[in-house]
């Protein structure tokens, strides 16, 4: 099955219960601005508020290069100062903090065609920066849909009760994985029972998010497993196993997921596949044969980190004059480099922390 425009909205609508609404321009996805910033933060689609050059958070806000350090990509932070941070995002852009969106796929052949068709659609509309549009380049094999699947596995896998996130740092050596999915079970619990985010599981992008959006909570057992999981995502190729081994070679994760929308088979017993079915409901096998923790790391060194990184985000919903003074609050001095800035995050509870964040 190759992924097209009416079968986006069908998954979307199918696997998550996105309405699908009639708009001026055609069939949309209706999402809160919750998860339209989430879905535009995974996918690049981006919001019509400028037809040349339409807005994403994709790649704004990254953390760290590899895991196992403190090593920050200009992304949420820059040198030690919080820069692109879904408030600072809001307070600079309020439309993505205000009213529902619409997610619109378009195809295109060019990104000539594209620029004059997103002119042509900016023009008819009144409030053109509640458009989300999804990018369908039919001149690419798999219409350049990565990211689509990306956003879909980790949908679901968050509904399982996974901290999940696409475009993951590892090491550079390895490979950056397209999603990965932490069962980190006392996290999610402690963040859970604080009502600022769902108990069941949360894309990581959402800790930064706690002060900026109303959450959108569900009704849901409190998450129990402890599985470290990660995925290859193609629309392009079904040739994803060889990949997908040098992640699972890293003893980091039990389980890999092969993604891919139509694919039938994995391609080893140690991978698992989530595709699609002929009514683009989501199909879900899993590997025969979990992954071994000996490898080139440690898993539960990795768990650790993870359990930092969390923090690192949480943290991110304070803004420079909040963190400094927060930092003073606590350590009776100035921070003054990066080095006291990941010095303090690292010695904080992440109890403190939710209670510092909590908006209320």
């Amino acid at each position: 099955m190759e992924l097209d425009k009416e079968k986006i909205l069908k998954i979307l609508n199918t696997n998550f219960g996105f309405p699908i609404v009639e708009t001026p321009i055609g069939k949309a996805i209706k999402m809160s601005p919750r998860e339209a910033f989430i879905f535009s933060n995974v996918t690049g689609a981006g919001y019509l508020d400028n037809p040349i050059y339409p807005f994403t958070p994709k790649g704004l806000l990254k953390l760290f290069y590899n895991a196992f350090d403190y090593k920050f990509v200009s992304g949420l932070f820059d040198n030690g100062v919080l820069k692109n941070t879904p408030r600072k995002l809001v307070e600079a852009k309020p439309f993505l903090g205000k009213s529902d969106k619409f997610l619109i796929p378009v195809e295109f052949d060019s990104e000539q065609e594209l620029t004059k068709i997103l002119k042509s659609i900016y023009d008819e509309l009144d409030n053109p920066q509640d458009y989300l549009i999804q990018r369908l380049e039919t001149s690419k094999k798999g219409n350049g849909l990565e990211s689509f699947m990306e956003y879909v596995v980790a949908e679901h896998f968050k509904n399982e009760g996974y901290i999940v996130e696409n475009q993951v740092p590892l090491a550079h050596s390895i490979g950056s994985p397209d999603f990965a999915g932490y069962g980190l079970t006392d996290y999610i619990n402690k963040i859970g029972n604080t009502n600022l985010l769902s108990k069941n599981g949360f894309h990581i992008v959402e800790l930064s998010m706690i002060k900026t959006f109303d959450p959108e909570l569900q009704q849901t057992i409190s998450s129990n497993n402890d599985h470290l999981i990660v995925g290859e995502a193609k629309t392009s190729t079904t040739q994803m196993t060889a990949q997908l081994a040098k992640y699972l070679a890293t003893g980091l994760f039990s389980k890999g997921y092969e993604i891919h929308p139509s694919k039938k088979i994995p391609g080893s017993k140690k991978a698992g596949l989530l595709s699609f079915d002929v009514n683009c409901k989501l199909v879900l096998s899993e590997p025969i044969e979990f992954t071994e923790e000996s490898g080139l790391y440690n898993r539960e060194e990795y768990k650790d980190w993870l359990k930092n990184y969390v923090k690192f985000n949480l943290i991110a919903n304070l803004n420079n004059d909040e963190l400094n003074a927060y930092h003073k609050r606590l350590t009776g001095r100035s921070m003054n480099s990066t080095e006291d800035l990941v010095k303090f995050v690292l010695d904080l509870e992440v109890e403190d922390l939710l209670i510092e964040i909590n908006p209320k």
